[in-house]
């Protein structure tokens, strides 16, 4: 197969380098946390598969991502375009009307957010924003008590893709398989 898109490159590297080699590092908390091609990959299957479970169309959706320069970026990034799905990227020092600019005039239906921050910004805007379905954050702090049925953990949708999975195990490759070296990725 002629490999067109990144989350098809992805998959070669997965399965070329597997566990054997570091796929990314980031510092958290002055300790380096390394990341293998099995890591990246199965992140970013599993989340594909999870947003897909909880309601994204395969094949032009856009998903805005607002956050600071971490792995869950990269992640969501690559879930997105694996679902031939569309990433917008917005600065995380954007007030919450400007959030609202890109996410209502992109059609996003989803919001991958990093933190409190972002979340309390969204959770301003969200009543004029009719097309979002979920607000999807990957840093829980501050978060605990937050009562929004909009609102979901990112690991919470790497379990339900993970459930997915299980239910269909071909459906991932099935869908990479369809990329198009065509696809818009912003």
């Amino acid at each position: 197969m002629k490999l067109e898109t990144l989350p098809q490159y992805l998959r070669e590297n997965y399965n070329k380098y597997g566990s054997n080699k570091i796929a990314m590092r980031v510092k958290d908390r002055g300790v380096w946390k390394e990341y293998t091609w099995t890591d990246y990959f199965l992140k970013v299957k599993f989340f594909c598969l999870g947003l897909i479970s909880v309601g994204l169309k395969v094949g032009g959706e856009k998903i805005s991502i607002i956050g600071e320069n971490k792995p869950e970026w990269f992640w969501a990034e690559l879930s997105i375009q694996a679902a031939r799905g569309v990433a917008v990227g917005i600065f995380t020092d954007c007030r919450s009307d400007e959030v609202k600019y890109y996410v209502e005039h992109s059609g996003s239906v989803f919001v991958v957010a990093h933190d409190q921050e972002q979340v309390d910004k969204l959770l301003e805007i969200k009543n004029d924003l009719p097309k979002l379905k979920k607000i999807i954050y990957w840093d829980p702090k501050g978060l605990w008590n937050y009562d929004d049925p909009t609102l979901m953990s990112f690991d919470e949708v790497l379990e339900i893709g993970q459930a997915y999975d299980k239910k269909h195990p071909q459906i991932f490759d099935q869908i990479l398989d369809q990329g198009s070296g065509e696809d818009v990725g912003l």
